[in-house]
């Protein structure tokens, strides 16, 4: 509660459930009336105060007769509400609105001001109201108010005045009457169209476009709707019928008389006989007006008190009881700004404002949409277009980024940025700034500057074009705050002036570097302008904040940062200049960069705290909540990860910015092991907790230094349930990514111990590495060992027994022992190797005829020293990573076979049967030419009958990964693991004869001395969907086309079977961990994606991530997302209700009802672990250092 809402008069605050409206129109206004009907009021709102249960009133004026009164001038836009029949403005003098309890009440609270008004008003209206118990009106079908904006933090930025007059208010009544034979003559569907929500107060998303809810949406100059506070009540009956009610008294309060006429004109529309809201077409309005409302002092009666309750609708007062956990916007909102959150430390009343606002931004994506233009190119025009070919591709390159950063995405007056968004500026913020809605599922616009010829050529031998920049690695934002950007722009040009052989390179990241500057410079002006607004409605506290803003961006232009707050904005400028320009980045290890400010300039913790706040919210304000609105602005092109193209998953990528926040760890320090947690770590975690964004993801370095605290406010944000902080473990990964490098000193060890998260999860060596990957898929190895070398996934009358796509692999009724099998299976899968690095070896260097990224390259350790982009070979460690996505699911399948068809205990088919199983999807799908579809259909049910009994069987056996004793899974999976990494080593270190020549044309370009990082991964991100889409049916249980397993995790329940989560204990899952291969040979990191119960205890949750931080518990990389099967059931039910709850996607955190429904169920299905015991898993304590 701050000065504000306590200024209001105290009956605003009072829940509107019955009561009586009286629009008075005074007989004179002379000074003995004034005092009359003042002392009326204030003894009818002490009357009204004193019952219990309380009751409230509230009263607005005429504004210019508050003015006459009062010596103000009050001004009014009436424009709109004279304009049309559809509402009328009857005027009047006063109204006062009392709300009570029950109808006889506000009759008796009533009968004397009416007697003592008589005498005063020449006219009274009265308007008798009451809501049904279960608030809904239109014959009960609608839920009444349940948008409105009760919360103390909505009040105050939405509702209220502030300034001279703060906690008065505007307000704007009608009475509305239905048209029952309009409303009648629609369909039930039809209703929820034209309201706009369903019967259960669900929302219809934007493409309701002429419903009620869409059309009174209006937004400001930021792209937000500013809210209403509506406190209607129906009144009358038609015919005595309780379900007919005559009307709704409409009386709704906001801060702005200005937005009530926007609203009215956007319900109108541009025809005046036709409106473009289709409820104006079965309601009439037929009196009502403008009016302000005065402050309680004012007034003279009293305000609202802290103990005053804020009314919570029922319909959002839904959240989980670990008290962390929040399901939506408002019930945030409430407890954070009514302080009840369980944490005791609520974000300040300015973040609040803050995410109050981000809230809004999302939640109007329910009713607006918004997608980018296509970027004019850079030639100006199409038939210039072939004579850029003069100029050099990267100078090319660099003048589009010069071109967006200045002038379209930043500049005041361009029209792209202002409709998209890019300008939006609040002038409480303490960073500004905004990153583009562009993500790896929904792709980005950027300038394109290819000649059409190029365009062509590049399409044809590598499907590149100018959106094929990835990103997804990590800028040496520790350079950009030592430095800044003057210096670095002079350390460009000192080294363009002594090396002539790298001048395209060099001028090139100056050039980008100059839009950068300009992207700063146009910030300010912006700030400037907010800063003036500010003084202009007497905010003076918010004028000096941009004020103070504008000239932090004008130092840091060509200054180095010089406090934390300073680093803090240049670091986040940079980080909107790369998005801006298609190089989605994440953003490294903060705390380690960020420290040494706040060290050297302290700064009060809560100030320290606030900044870090705001990073976040101005890092996750663009997120997409209906995934009905989504454009694909992908091309053939667009993010290339290995330096070709091909389509890759999107739909699970919606809100993926790749804006991953790595914090702890290991200092880049060689020697003994130094934790580097710090203050600036806690405030980091702590935003993590009590902001809920999906981005930034952070990522925590854990090790067995890893102070207490850090571990204490882990284990609360986990709780929180955004599926972080990811949880690696240094002394795994450390050791992990110094062992791939292929020879001694190759990554030192002070480098792996500065390495933080990519774009998704791969520890990368931060600012120094290029990173490309590749998928290898196990499952198809072993689809091609059972089935000649081919997948059986396409199998069918179209390519019979599938796709062929390696060596025949013999029969299977010729495959007499597991051991053979699992030989022929390790032989396809070395084949899919090499020809994973095949493709990887084969592009390389390629992307920098093509688009290359000069900007990026400025940030990279390497590049300039070499005079190289990125893309060209730049950098100080070349990684790359072959991907083996599906683990669990293979090594589950492998242990199915032996158990079915070899183990002399169990086995009960042959593996023909088995193959011919799987190629009729389990019997779910059965397929000529391996079922004859001529015969009876009771033959062909028998058939598939006989295969779902053998999938029953699979389904019954012990799977991988789930703390599962059997000793023969658990060497399956083993021997499997070991295999891959085997593999995965030896056919790039010892080059296999295809790719020996490769490698040394690469070598022959870039150096002797040039070599790969190779780091193995156990990886699907969001893929899980999409590999799946591709494997046949599994020997598993797994049905055709259906996920995997995401990334390394164990195998979720089958997806075409109802939810029935296994709850296990944690300590034992992660026992399968808990081998060599896993822990340090998958240097790319191994995943393992668990959900917790929201009831998980936060001492058991603490204890289990200080022995994982010891290093004994199995695994080099955990998340944990936090929701109970049912929290998710009602989120893909109401998304509305629980758009706060967030998952692990595989490689970050989205918001789940955000997600498809394909990833809903595959979340449902993951598996679930419970607090458990380590001693009762046969751990053994093992510490080590790296």
């Amino acid at each position: 509660m701050t000065e504000i809402l306590e200024s209001a008069q105290r009956g605003l605050l009072v829940r509107s459930l019955f009561g009586q409206f009286l629009t008075i129109h005074l007989k004179n206004t002379l000074k003995g009336t004034h005092k009359s009907l003042i002392n009326i009021i204030q003894d009818l709102a002490a009357t009204a105060d004193a019952q219990q249960p309380r009751c409230g009133l509230l009263v607005g004026f005429s504004p210019q007769l508050w003015g006459k009164w009062n010596n103000r001038i009050i001004p009014i836009s009436d424009k709109i509400l004279n304009g049309t029949d559809q509402w009328m403005n009857t005027h009047g003098d006063v109204f006062l609105y009392l709300k009570t309890h029950d109808f006889k009440t506000a009759e008796q609270l009533l009968e004397e001001p009416k007697r003592r008004l008589d005498g005063l008003a020449k006219e009274i209206d009265c308007v008798i109201m009451g809501k049904r118990h279960d608030s809904r009106i239109i014959g009960g079908r609608y839920h009444d108010g349940i948008t409105n904006p009760n919360d103390p933090v909505s009040l105050q930025e939405d509702i209220l005045i502030n300034g001279e007059y703060k906690g008065s208010s505007f307000a704007f009544t009608q009475r509305f009457v239905f048209d029952w034979e309009a409303i009648q003559s629609n369909t039930s569907d039809s209703q929820n169209q034209i309201v706009g929500r369903r019967t259960d107060g669900s929302i219809l998303s934007q493409h309701a476009t002429r419903g009620h809810v869409h059309r009174a949406n209006v937004r400001d100059s930021n792209g937000d709707q500013r809210k209403l506070l509506r406190q209607a009540l129906p009144f009358g009956r038609v015919d005595h019928h309780a379900g007919r009610e005559e009307g709704n008294m409409f009386v709704a309060l906001c801060n702005e008389q200005q937005r009530f006429e926007d609203i009215l004109q956007n319900l109108l529309g541009v025809r005046k006989d036709d409106p473009a809201d289709q409820l104006m077409q079965i309601v009439s309005g037929v009196g009502g007006s403008y009016w302000y409302v005065p402050a309680a002092r004012e007034l003279g009666v009293l305000p609202v008190k802290a103990s005053d309750a804020v009314y919570e609708h029922p319909h959002w007062k839904v959240s989980s009881s670990n008290g962390y956990l929040f399901y939506n916007f408002q019930d945030y909102l409430h407890a954070m700004g009514e302080g009840r959150y369980k944490g005791g430390d609520a974000p300040s009343p300015r973040l609040l404002s803050l995410i109050a606002r981000a809230f809004n931004h999302w939640r109007d994506g329910w009713v607006h949409d918004h997608h980018f233009p296509r970027l004019p190119h850079l030639a100006g025009s199409e038939d210039k277009r072939n004579e850029m070919e003069a100029i050099p591709v990267p100078t090319r390159k660099a003048m589009a980024n010069f071109e967006t950063l200045t002038n379209l995405f930043s500049a005041p007056d361009s029209k792209i940025a202002q409709q998209m968004g890019l300008l939006r500026n609040y002038p409480k913020e303490l960073i500004v700034g905004v990153v583009p809605d562009f993500t790896y599922g929904r792709g980005k616009e950027v300038m394109p500057y290819l000649s059409k010829d190029e365009e062509f050529s590049f399409w044809l031998k590598k499907q590149l074009n100018e959106f094929s920049s990835m990103g997804h690695i990590i800028p040496d934002f520790n350079h950009l705050v030592r430095n800044g950007l003057g210096n670095m722009i002079t350390d460009l040009q000192k080294r363009l002036d002594k090396d002539g052989s790298h001048t395209t390179f060099y001028n090139s990241a100056i050039t980008s570097l100059k839009g950068v500057q300009g992207y700063l410079r146009n910030w300010a002006t912006i700030a400037d302008n907010a800063a003036a607004r500010a003084r202009e409605h007497n905010e003076a506290d918010d004028a000096d904040n941009m004020a103070d803003v504008s000239d932090r961006l004008r130092r840091l232009v060509d200054e180095p940062p010089r406090s934390f707050q300073d680093a803090v904005q240049l670091i986040y400028s940079f980080h909107c200049c790369l998005h801006l320009v298609g190089e989605l980045t994440s953003l490294g290890r903060l705390d380690q960069m960020l420290w040494p400010f706040l060290e050297k300039h302290p700064i009060p913790t809560d100030r320290a705290q606030e900044i870090i706040d705001c990073l976040f919210v101005k890092i996750g304000e663009n997120a997409l909540i209906d995934r009905t609105s989504i454009r694909d602005y992908v091309t053939c092109g667009t993010g290339s990860v290995n330096g070709g193209w091909g389509n890759y998953s999107q739909g699970g990528g919606l809100n993926q910015w790749g804006q991953q926040v790595t914090l702890g760890g290991y200092k880049a320090a060689d020697g003994e092991p130094q934790d580097g947690c710090n203050p600036v770590t806690v405030l980091f975690l702590k935003s993590a907790r009590r902001v809920p964004v999906n981005a930034p993801s952070v990522n925590l370095r854990l090790n067995k230094y890893t102070p207490a605290d850090i571990i204490e406010e882990a284990a609360k944000a986990l709780l929180s349930g955004g599926a972080q902080p990811c949880l690696f473990n240094d002394d795994k990964l450390c050791k992990g990514l110094v062992d791939s490098g292929v020879r001694k000193d190759h990554v030192k060890i002070e480098w792996a111990r500065d390495y933080a998260a990519d774009g998704c999860f791969e520890p990368l060596v931060a600012g120094a590495t290029e990173f490309a990957f590749n998928n290898v898929m196990p499952l198809h190895a072993l689809e091609q060992t059972l089935n000649e070398g081919a997948t059986y996934g396409a199998a069918g009358s179209n390519h019979l027994r599938g796709l062929k796509a390696s060596f025949r692999s013999p029969l299977v009724e010729t495959i007499k022992s597991f051991e053979e099998l699992q030989a022929i299976f390790l032989e396809q899968l070395r084949w899919l190797t090499i020809q994973s690095y095949d493709y990887i070896l084969d592009h390389y260097g390629y992307l920098a005829d093509v688009c290359p990224s000069p900007l990026l390259s400025s940030v990279i350790d390497g590049c300039v020293e070499k005079g190289r982009d990125l893309t060209d070979g730049g950098a100080r460690i070349h990684m790359i990573a072959p991907l083996f996505p599906g683990i669990a699911n293979t090594i589950d399948s492998l242990y199915a076979i032996w158990k079915l068809v070899y183990d002399d205990e169990s086995a009960c088919t042959t593996l023909d049967e088995l193959r011919l199983c799987l190629i009729n999807d389990w019997g779910f799908g059965m397929i000529e030419p391996y079922t004859d579809l001529q015969l009876a259909a009771t033959e062909a049910e028998q058939h598939g009958d006989r295969y779902k009994e053998l999938r029953t069987a699979a389904l019954a056996l012990p799977k991988w990964g789930t703390g599962a004793a059997d000793s023969m899974l658990q060497k399956i999976g083993a021997d499997f693991i070991d295999s891959v990494v085997r593999i995965s080593n030896s056919v790039i270190r010892d080059p296999h004869p295809l790719l020996a020549p490769k490698l040394e044309r690469i070598r022959e370009k870039y150096g002797a001395d040039f070599d790969f990082v190779v780091t193995i991964g156990g990886a699907t991100f969001e893929g899980y969907t999409g590999v799946g889409l591709a494997c046949g049916a599994s020997a598993d249980g797994r049905r055709k086309g259906m996920p995997v397993a995401s990334d390394s995790s164990p195998a979720p329940s089958p997806q075409d079977l109802p939810p029935r989560p296994s709850f296990r204990n944690i300590y034992g899952v992660m026992k399968s961990y808990r081998q060599e291969a896993v822990e340090y040979g998958i240097a790319d990191a191994a995943p393992v994606d668990l959900t917790i119960p929201e009831d998980f205890p936060l001492e058991d949750l603490r204890n289990f991530i200080k022995d994982y931080a010891s290093g004994w518990v199995g695994g080099n990389l955990i998340t944990l997302t936090c929701a109970d099967l049912k929290t998710l059931q009602a989120a893909s039910k109401d998304p509305e209700v629980y758009g706060l709850v967030r998952v692990r996607m595989g490689g970050w955190t989205e918001f789940y009802p955000t997600s498809f429904p394909e990833h809903q169920e595959h979340h449902q299905r993951r598996p679930t672990v419970i607090p458990g015991r380590p001693d009762d898993e046969g751990y053994k304590a093992q510490n080590s250092d790296f």
